[in-house]
């Protein structure tokens, strides 16, 4: 897309200076004409690297950490009622003190309580239809929008490391209501890394953390994002990281899967991803599998699913896969 952009520019730059240079010459200014021509050029030549090294990594990271949830998905208007399901509107607060929003579908006392974390730009209605078939199952679960995404509070996007005050937050709010004292964590992209970063906090209490499509550390998905758009990844890599943990006030390092797993206890942990995810190298999610330090750990990939996707291209062998992860009789 940045190359695109670039060479969109690049000949905006050329047929301008054509343009100059052919009124010129019509108007017999041909001297002025070629010196605006060659001006015009020289320009594009110090623009192009500067737009596309040095200003477009930060005009990306400033997007990433402000977007929010997609237009597409804010019109959406679904509720647990249109799957037959029974909930409550609830509002909690984050760690930090933000206020979530989110539904809370009640289930069996002798099952646990599922938290979903939703995946960037997307809200809790990622997962409204895998929840609520979970919930049918006995779960209780629920479903809420993290920091800057759908209604909850503004505040910078951070890829997961944050994100984890808002599951920490959650986990908060249903010990006070005491809904339950077991808990699962489900988490797809971003909502994975969130989700295994912030388990550590309340290991004692989790059975089991399914996580969909997770990605390696923030470092890694940065260099290998810049390399899918055939960008070197210094200087580019390096000043988006730069900028983003400026606005998010966190070191880069802090954003790793590998050692977030690796300070776990005997925690089952399912792994899903999709065969035909192009966003998370073959290598990176091996290296996630191998961190994992509980003997009850599984890797699940599904055929033609694309990053986050495996839900949607096969839902009832999802669920059964989660289900039977969770010793629960499959659908």
């Amino acid at each position: 897309m940045i190359v695109i952009v670039s060479l969109l520019i690049s000949v905006v730059f050329a047929l301008g200076g054509g343009l100059v240079w052919l009124v010129a010459r019509a108007f017999r200014i041909r001297s002025a004409g070629w010196k605006i021509f060659k001006g015009t050029l020289f320009s594009l030549v110090l623009f192009l690297p500067v737009f596309g090294f040095l200003i477009t990594p930060v005009l990306l990271s400033y997007w990433v950490t402000g977007f929010g949830t997609r237009p597409p998905e804010r019109r959406l208007t679904d509720t647990p009622a249109d799957y037959g399901n029974d909930f409550i509107d609830v509002e909690f607060p984050s760690r930090d003190g933000l206020m979530l929003r989110g539904w809370l579908m009640k289930g069996e006392e002798s099952k646990a309580t599922l938290i979903f974390g939703h995946g960037l730009f997307r809200s809790r209605r990622e997962g409204l239809e895998r929840g609520s078939a979970l919930n049918k199952k006995g779960f209780s679960v629920l479903l809420f929008d993290f920091r800057n995404h759908g209604e909850s509070d503004l505040k910078s996007t951070s890829l997961g490391f944050l994100e984890r005050l808002d599951v920490l937050g959650a986990y908060d709010f249903l010990k006070e209501k005491r809904e339950r004292r077991r808990f699962v964590l489900l988490g797809v992209s971003m909502g994975a890394v969130t989700v295994i970063h912030a388990a550590g906090d309340f290991q004692q209490d989790l059975e089991a953390i399914i996580a969909d499509s997770p990605f390696q550390s923030l470092n890694e998905t940065v260099a290998h994002h810049t390399g899918m758009l055939t960008l070197p990844s210094f200087p580019f890599a390096n000043l988006f990281i730069w900028n983003f943990t400026r606005i998010t006030q966190y070191e880069a390092e802090d954003l790793n899967t590998l050692e977030a797993l690796r300070r776990l206890d005997e925690i089952p942990v399912l792994l899903i991803y999709g065969k035909e995810d192009r966003r998370l190298p073959p290598s990176g999610i091996q290296n996630i599998f191998d961190a994992i330090p509980s003997a009850k750990k599984k890797l699940v990939v599904f055929e033609n699913a694309t990053h986050g996707a495996a839900y949607r291209v096969n839902p009832t062998l999802y669920l059964n896969t989660v289900l039977e992860f969770l010793g629960v009789t499959a659908l």
